[in-house]
């Protein structure tokens, strides 16, 4: 997880690729969701992390990191387990809120709030949480800390559509149940 932090607040300082707007959809990691308006979709620095970023606003651009990783356990257990070592990562980190993030797709899901500096720049960072199986997917969207609470709801809003999409086989599996 720590390497998807260092990444999203890297993005508010370096250069980008655009390649998308509308939806994000990563087809390797099987979700989508849709972007908040006006926002678009970016490939970071010939790696294989892309992200959405917005508006800049007081020196940062608004982003949105996902990564997943595999872990056998709960959502608690993953929960503590990624607030323990964010916090040894960042000490600076103080977490604001958190708690159940009810989606349209009523995916396992949990919010997390922080207040975090990077380089003299208040961040607010709202972490989204989904589970499915043994992998979690996490959502990174980071702003300054003065225009955080107007962006919640966008984010909310953005986040409230993330779903996990049919793989190949389930697409092969429906189709031939249909017929």
């Amino acid at each position: 997880m720590k390497r998807y932090i260092f990444i999203s607040i890297l993005v508010f300082l370096t250069g980008i690729t655009l390649f998308a707007q509308g939806n994000y959809t990563d087809t390797q990691k099987d979700f989508t969701f849709v972007l908040p308006d006006g926002w678009q979709c970016v490939k970071y620095n010939n790696t294989k992390y892309n992200l959405a970023i917005g508006e800049r606003i007081n020196n940062l651009t608004q982003t949105i990191v996902i990564s997943s990783e595999e872990f056998k356990g709960s959502m608690q257990e993953y929960l503590e387990y990624s607030m323990n070592d964010l916090k040894q990562y960042l000490p600076q980190m103080v977490f604001i809120k958190n708690g159940d993030f009810i989606n349209h797709a009523r995916i396992e899901a949990w919010k997390l709030v922080a207040k975090n500096n990077y380089e003299d720049e208040e961040l607010r960072q709202y972490y989204y949480i989904f589970k499915k199986e043994n992998m979690f997917f996490v959502c990174v969207a980071s702003v300054s800390q003065e225009s955080s609470e107007e962006i919640e709801d966008v984010f909310d809003a953005s986040m409230y559509t993330f779903k996990f999409l049919p793989k190949a086989e389930e697409k092969i599996e429906n189709k031939e149940d249909k017929n």
